[in-house]
């Protein structure tokens, strides 16, 4: 092709058309720009093409990973809600001073548990490593930094310790009123904790004050944040859906 227009420029030197010849120059060399702005034009077309694919595919990556989330949360609210009531319920039964009974063991093994909350973060390392502007969306982007920087900080760290709370207390308070801890079998529904004294337990003002100050942290360090978590999740999770319709 290249061989052809220069046997027509040269054809037209020799008959000396230089003014046809300049035309012809002039034609060629927009042919060749507009060429090569088809050429940019179709590989910025297949860039965002690119582009897009890789955005639909850690959105829907995303809306796995954050929905795993909301289950594992959904469980543990569950679990952690029971204990809440059993706090509740030997709150008021022993300050009513009221005798032992064997459904209690139920309750104190109800606050002894330590269900923890989980998040997965491999998706959102995932898109680290490669570019978070991957999330065309400014707005999608920000809810999803700000809802794993939620989880990798406060979240953790509050669950963290309450965890930690439950740990001392197993070497402390109720090694010292218990002979086990969280006893029963996989297979059973309910674990169990017996007072080794209720009576004696039902005095000790620093088992009453550890209890009340659980209730108080499952609060804090549990419901407030899983509550936090879910809103979070709420509105990211609309917003994936949104994008990923605008993608497909």
């Amino acid at each position: 092709m290249i061989k052809f227009f220069r046997k027509i420029r040269q054809n037209l030197l020799v008959e000396n058309k230089t003014g046809k010849y300049l035309k012809y120059a002039i034609g060629e060399i927009v042919l060749v720009v507009i060429g090569i702005l088809i050429a940019v034009q179709i590989n910025n077309w297949n860039e965002n093409r690119r582009l897009k694919t890789q955005e639909l595919k850690i959105l829907l990556d995303f809306k796995e990973s954050l929905y795993a989330d909301s289950i594992y949360r959904n469980s543990s609210t569950k679990v952690y809600d029971k204990a809440r009531k059993s706090m509740d319920y030997l709150i008021a039964y022993m300050e009513n001073d009221l005798p032992y009974r064997d459904s209690l063991k139920y309750h104190f093994a109800n606050i002894a548990v330590d269900w923890g909350l989980s998040y997965d973060f491999s998706t959102y390392e995932a898109l680290k490593s490669k570019d978070l502007n991957l999330i065309s969306n400014a707005e999608l982007r920000s809810d999803i930094i700000s809802y794993y920087r939620y989880a990798e900080n406060l979240a953790t760290n509050f669950t963290k310790r309450y965890a930690d709370n439950i740990d001392n207390a197993s070497r402390t308070i109720f090694s010292k009123h218990f002979n086990q801890m969280w006893s029963g079998r996989v297979d059973s529904p309910q674990s169990e904790m017996i007072p080794n004294d209720y009576e004696q337990l039902k005095k000790d003002s620093e088992f009453r004050y550890f209890l009340k100050t659980l209730k108080n942290q499952n609060y804090w360090f549990i419901e407030n944040v899983t509550n936090q978590s879910n809103d979070f999740y709420q509105q990211i999770s609309d917003q994936i859906e949104n994008e990923i319709k605008k993608l497909k």
